[in-house]
């Protein structure tokens, strides 16, 4: 990893990844998204006081495990050219781990905020836009800022985590970028079960703080994660 000036002012391979749209979307979920605006947006208003009426979020979200949520999120093709621009972003600057962590739980990582802020507010709009109507069908809450990197599984470095919380954030949501392209892998949840690997682009949703996790062992190859820490409105 160089640490030159060059290096430090990178520059986005690709550029559709700096400017956030429709396609980055799985088709489905960006339909029932716009569709359930408007009975989450009156719920929320409402502050509860009436049931929320039926989404078609509600058909698209699934709960394999209790209060641990799935749903189609990224297409397959931003997933494809995310992973090119981290081959670049890996070439600049490297996986490395968070030094604030203990040994036990880093995990190699790029992040985006640290290591390219443009990909990393066009991740932020899509969490705004189409992350928070899923959440605030799920919990009636939303965010509002948050941590984005990629995580990486591998036989050479780290092919498996420890048991911990994601204690600086309030919804933490976790995105496969290449699922068959390795094996082994998926998340355990302390006496909730576990979840298999998901298809690529497919989001794993979770309270941050309550739900303590590890991801299982990969036995081949390298599973590649995109990871949100969010935080939610404080109201």
């Amino acid at each position: 990893m160089s640490d030159t000036a060059e290096d430090l002012n990178y520059q986005v391979k690709n550029l559709l990844l700096a400017y956030p749209s429709d396609w980055y979307i799985q088709k489905d979920t960006f339909d029932a998204v716009k569709d359930s605006i408007q009975p989450i947006v009156n719920f929320y208003e409402d502050s509860g006081v009436e049931p929320r009426q039926d989404t078609k979020l509600d058909n698209i979200i699934k709960e394999p495990l209790k209060d641990v949520y799935t749903v189609p999120f990224f297409s397959e093709k931003f997933c494809d050219i995310l992973l090119d621009e981290m081959k670049n972003l890996e070439a600049h600057f490297g996986f490395n781990p968070n030094p604030e962590e203990d040994n036990l739980r880093q995990i190699p990582e790029i992040t985006f905020q640290d290591n390219c802020p443009q990909i990393f507010q066009s991740l932020m709009q899509t969490i705004y836009t189409i992350g928070n109507p899923i959440f605030l069908n799920i919990w009636n809450r939303h965010v509002d800022s948050g941590g984005i990197q990629i995580a990486n599984y591998n036989l050479r470095d780290k092919k498996q985590g420890a048991w911990h919380h994601d204690a600086s954030a309030d919804i933490s949501m976790v995105v496969p970028l290449n699922t068959g392209k390795y094996k082994g892998g998926g998340t355990e949840f302390l006496k909730r079960g576990t979840v298999e690997p998901l298809p690529t682009g497919h989001a794993l949703i979770f309270p941050s703080f309550t739900h303590m996790h590890r991801g299982l062992a990969v036995e081949s190859g390298d599973r590649y994660l995109l990871v949100f820490w969010l935080k939610c409105l404080q109201e």
